[in-house]
């Protein structure tokens, strides 16, 4: 199971790593060649996926599906066909009825998001083209989900990594040819398209060694289905309202150039997090057995490598980014944006808490009352977030709505972590003794950063590659010495050898 983990984990950090470096490559791409106001037109549209905004109404139908295939594989495929069909149905009603209202709502949301008069209409056929789209995508992610169950992650990330090669290669065309900037949105929506009816046909392979089959359910089905769904629901409200809902409310706000700057300012520190994220869902199909079988002392195991480990490798060079954020967007974006480095430094704060206690929390979803916690904390990092928006957002206009979504965080994190260790009888104290040994490694790379700083620069692309490549081995080896302790160090041997035996 170790080795299965590990595989499933290493396949999808190189896969969202590719494709999240592709992505940030469009984004400066776009903003230099088509300006903030189309890169705001393009998110605004994003955000009426299931990705985005829609994320409210999918009801967790992705990872239900994968707890669900998960216990199938334990033996009961009839429990898990009449799931399966339960949550299908959803998604495909879900899809439907939001296609419908996008459909019907795209000029008027034209108005709402003060797009300009010769921006107008494109943005609309764009809207038009996305709500045909929405449905597929809807009923996908019950597919996406199934593949996970069934720790399919090689298919899954390979349509990913395709069709960011393939979106970005449509960018390159499109700026070559002086294209309109709708032709670019089109080419986002048919990647996902295709990426869908890829996946597909490789759930259907999957399927056929098993007895997976699309049946009429029991009321216990449904009633488990349906309790579930309410709770991711609850769940998917506070993570619109941290999240997919603020492109859209400073759109409302200010404008398309607006949303372009925050997006522009958000997009590293989004990859970053979004990159761990499927990391952390290989968690999950191994937690459910490992509840399933009540494996308390594995468990425990899962929870404190989860919290330790990742946080190791990921905080440090977290803080090297940050230190280096003004070259960064000279090079990736271009000098007119460096001034606004400190926002972009701020907001590291969120994978970082992500990279502490992101596998905890995912390793714990299937538990139903911790999911009623967690998203009891959810609510109150919202009210905390649009609070201080709100208290700042006449200074800061749109880099507001990014000290309101970082502080949130950061004010909750050690509650949370405290919620995560009791429920896998860890003691508290391991969160802390964690976060100071990561203070320390980042003051030390602050100061060597300081001192660097007085001497040079780096202005290039591969200057600054070389440059961050070297200081991102001094993280590390900061970080093995002073965070990791021998046995996490005896930890990651047993990882390397369990990568590397046959199978």
């Amino acid at each position: 199971m170790l080795r299965r983990f590990l595989h499933n984990t290493a396949i999808s950090a190189v896969a969202y790593g590719v494709a999240g470096v592709l992505g940030l490559f469009a984004v400066g791409l776009i903003a230099k060649s088509y300006g903030l106001a189309v890169l705001g037109l393009i998110v605004l549209v994003r955000g009426f996926l299931p990705s985005g905004i829609l994320s409210l109404i999918d009801f967790g139908v992705s990872e239900i599906t994968t707890q669900v295939i998960a216990r199938g594989r334990l033996g009961d495929w009839s429990l898990a066909s009449e799931k399966i069909s339960v949550l299908t149905l959803i998604a495909v009603f879900a899809g439907g009825a939001s296609g419908i209202v996008l459909w019907l709502a795209a000029s008027w949301l034209a108005v709402i998001f003060k797009v300009g008069h010769e921006q107008a209409q494109a943005f609309v056929s764009i809207l038009q083209i996305t709500a045909l789209v929405v449905p597929i995508s809807f009923v996908g992610l019950v597919a996406e989900g199934a593949l996970k169950g069934f720790e399919e992650y090689g298919w899954l990330r390979l349509t990913e990594v395709g069709g960011s090669i393939i979106y970005v290669a449509s960018i390159y065309i499109a700026v070559s040819q002086s294209a309109a900037f709708e032709w670019i949105a089109y080419a986002y929506l048919g990647t996902i398209v295709a990426k869908y009816l890829v996946l597909a046909l490789v759930i259907n392979f999957a399927a056929k060694g098993t007895s997976l089959r699309f049946r009429f359910w029991t009321p216990d089905s449904r009633r488990d289905i349906n309790y579930r769904c309410w709770l991711m629901f609850n769940t998917r409200i506070a993570g619109a309202f941290q999240h997919t809902a603020i492109p859209l409310v400073i759109g409302a706000l200010y404008g398309p150039v607006e949303v372009g700057t925050f997006d522009l300012l958000t997009r590293l520190p989004r990859f970053l997090k979004a990159t761990m994220a499927p990391l952390y869902s290989a968690i999950l199909p191994i937690s459910t057995n490992l509840v399933e079988e009540t494996d308390v002392r594995r468990l425990q195991l899962l929870g404190r490598n989860g919290l330790v480990l990742p946080a190791a490798v990921i905080v440090p060079i977290l803080v090297v980014i940050g230190l280096f954020s003004a070259e960064i967007l000279r090079v990736w974006v271009g000098p007119q944006h460096a001034d606004q480095w400190p926002l972009l430094a701020l907001s590291l704060f969120v994978p970082a808490v992500s990279a502490m206690l992101g596998a905890g929390q995912t390793a714990l979803m299937v538990r139903p009352d911790f999911l009623r916690i967690n998203t009891r904390f959810q609510y109150l990092q919202v009210l905390t977030q649009y609070a201080v928006t709100a208290m700042t957002l006449a200074w800061l206009r749109e880099g507001a709505f990014i000290v309101g979504w970082v502080t949130s965080y950061v004010v909750f994190t050690p509650f949370i972590a405290h919620r995560v260790l009791s429920f896998m009888s860890l003691p508290h104290s391991l969160f802390w003794k964690h976060l100071a040994r990561q203070l320390v490694v980042a003051t030390i790379l602050a100061a060597m950063a300081a001192g660097y700083k007085t001497y040079t620069t780096s202005t290039t692309l591969p200057a600054l590659l070389v440059v961050g490549a070297i200081w991102c081995i001094a993280a590390w080896v900061l970080s093995v010495s002073l965070i990791l302790s021998r046995s996490d160090r005896a930890m990651i041997g047993k990882f390397a050898r369990a990568m590397t035996q046959p199978s």
